[in-house]
């Protein structure tokens, strides 16, 4: 599994060399953002989507630059953020996953500057704090799941039993979100199909997530949902690796393993990026508040391997979107 390890470290590196390309060389009085990271470019999934809204606004302008950081060096995250937030030289500053001490310690002592907290929330007048329905995306997720399971004719490498899983980072709020959105939508299918849930410890151990999924399968799982980060690149690997089937998570990640990721459950990270930048820009923006993405909006949604899912089946599954959009159904959530 040591190509696992090398496979995300090369495409941070390159990642990397993207970001700086971004950060600078325009007159200082463009509009600005700077993205504060807890970890790298380069995961296929999360950040790499978040990297989109900023290529968007850049592309019209707009000043950017994305700090990448080891997600084991917390101390380094703090820095960065009190270093963008000292200069005054970004119009906005975002930040996102793991930040929110960080962020509460820091927002306070610069009243004037303007940050972007997304997935997750602070309560502050100069933070706008942007949220995901996570669970209506894994919704459909679990529709497709349940069906591919128990589906032969169209889906040749299930063993036809009702049982699928989810192998997840950490067994934190935002994956328990995950998760019952999930399960919700696979017992739409079928009532008693047996879900495993499984936690890997972290979001960057892709050995452990392999490992753990090669269990699952042996398990008897038939499809299994990737929701952990850097870490589900060993997850879509022992999926494919055992002949069996899996959901990527964040990215379109149909294209790793195009024989066995059925789809991905896109959490457009930079849909939403970008349109916090345009309304900032515009004077729209409503810092002190809430924005939730979901199905509604684009701001979640599962992104097909057409190769591999008929027509029917997506029909299917698009009949249980249009019914979550419509307020027909209630997902689960994990936030009260």
């Amino acid at each position: 599994m040591t190509m696992l390890r090398t496979l995300l470290h090369t495409a941070s590196l390159g990642f990397f060399g993207l970001a700086l390309a971004t950060s600078s060389t325009m007159a200082a009085d463009k509009f600005s953002a700077v993205y504060v990271m807890s970890d790298n470019l380069g995961d296929m999934g999360f950040n790499d989507n978040a990297a989109t809204g900023f290529s968007r606004a850049q592309k019209e302008g707009v000043k950017t630059r994305l700090l990448q950081a080891s997600p084991t060096d917390p101390q380094l995250w703090r820095q960065n953020l009190e270093a963008v937030s000292n200069s005054g030289d970004w119009s906005v500053i975002f930040t996102g996953p793991n930040m929110h001490d960080n962020l509460a310690a820091v927002a306070p002592q610069h009243p004037d500057q303007k940050y972007v907290f997304f997935d997750d929330q602070l309560a502050a007048p100069n933070v706008l704090s942007v949220k995901y329905a996570q669970n209506e995306g894994s919704y459909l997720a679990g529709v497709l799941a349940a069906t591919a399971a128990t589906d032969k004719q169209d889906f040749p490498l299930t063993s036809g039993d009702p049982k699928i899983a989810v192998v997840a980072g950490m067994d934190l709020p935002v994956i328990q979100d995950f998760i019952l959105g999930f399960k919700q939508g696979a017992k739409t299918v079928v009532p008693d199909i047996d879900v495993q849930v499984i936690f890997i410890g972290n979001f960057n151990d892709a050995q452990k997530a392999y490992d753990l999924t090669k269990t699952a399968i042996e398990n008897g799982a038939n499809v299994v949902y990737n929701v952990a980060g850097p870490a589900g690149l060993g997850i879509l690997k022992g999926a494919a690796d055992a002949n069996k089937y899996a959901i990527g998570v964040d990215s379109n990640q149909n294209g790793l393993h195009p024989k066995n990721v059925l789809a991905s459950m896109l959490k457009n990270t930079g849909n939403s990026i970008y349109d916090s930048i345009k309304e900032i820009q515009a004077g729209k923006a409503k810092f002190g508040t809430l924005e939730i993405y979901g199905l509604a909006n684009d701001g979640v949604g599962l992104v097909y391997n057409d190769d591999i899912v008929p027509a029917t089946v997506k029909t299917k599954v698009d009949e249980a979107k249009a019914k979550v959009v419509s307020g027909a159904i209630k997902v689960d959530t994990a936030f009260k």
